[in-house]
């Protein structure tokens, strides 16, 4: 039966889910961890750990990556993980998984983003709290926003150069993080450079539900690229 712990690591909170017989493989949901969570619920079962650290309203900043990065140091060690996470990033949780695994490709053996954040000129959402709390995260305001240049969408060619296995999963029809000023941007740079990457456009879809009623090629990336080896 798969065991839950919860904990306080560097004062944010940790939940790391173990299953019944655990492979070392892991899946780190960067954002969300319950929510349309049925893919991670079917890689528990055939050994994944699931694993999540609560660095929220940091905007996948420097800073969070940095607490992150500690919290992965100490969390493959206490749990014995392989050293390459799959990295899932939803929605506003896209910063952090492209952020964690622009800045640290070692750790990374494969990335899905769904309906990511990819641009804070897009998201968040001008005169509302997360707009502010960004701002106060990367000490921005409204006239300076149109200078800042940290977005994934401004580090792609450094991205892609690393390699990383990416699927990305989005509805055409988002209206919260807008697919044309975020995920679609991703792939059509993708494509223009013959660039390999897997995705999924929902044609119909808004922001909600995430991920796919048949979770088949989610699994299937994912295994595909397991890290193999020993513990």
């Amino acid at each position: 039966m798969e065991q839950t712990y919860t904990f306080e690591f560097n004062h944010h909170k940790a939940t790391i889910i173990v299953p019944e017989h655990p492979n070392g493989e892991w899946i780190w949901k960067t954002e969300f961890l319950y929510a349309f969570d049925q893919a991670e619920q079917a890689l528990l079962h055939k050994g994944y750990t699931r694993v999540y650290y609560s660095v929220s309203d940091r905007y996948g900043s420097p800073r969070a990556i940095r607490y992150m990065h500690a919290f992965y140091q100490y969390v493959i060690q206490k749990f014995l993980l392989k050293p390459k996470c799959h990295l899932f990033g939803f929605s506003r949780g896209g910063l952090y998984a492209f952020n964690f695994a622009l800045y640290y490709p070692e750790c990374v053996a494969s990335i899905y983003l769904d309906a990511p954040v990819l641009d804070m000129k897009s998201w968040p959402l001008p005169d509302t709290v997360e707009q502010e709390q960004m701002f106060a995260e990367f000490s921005l305001n409204k006239d300076t926003l149109c200078n800042f240049h940290e977005n994934p969408l401004d580090n792609l060619e450094e991205f892609f150069s690393l390699q990383i296995p990416t699927l990305v999963i989005a509805g055409a029809k988002d209206s919260l993080v807008k697919f044309s000023e975020n995920a679609d941007v991703l792939i059509t740079y993708c494509n223009q450079h013959e660039i390999p990457l897997e995705y999924i456009i929902k044609p119909d879809c808004d922001h909600h539900p995430h991920s796919l009623e048949n979770t088949a090629p989610i699994l299937a990336f994912v295994n595909a690229h397991k890290t193999g080896g020993v513990l």
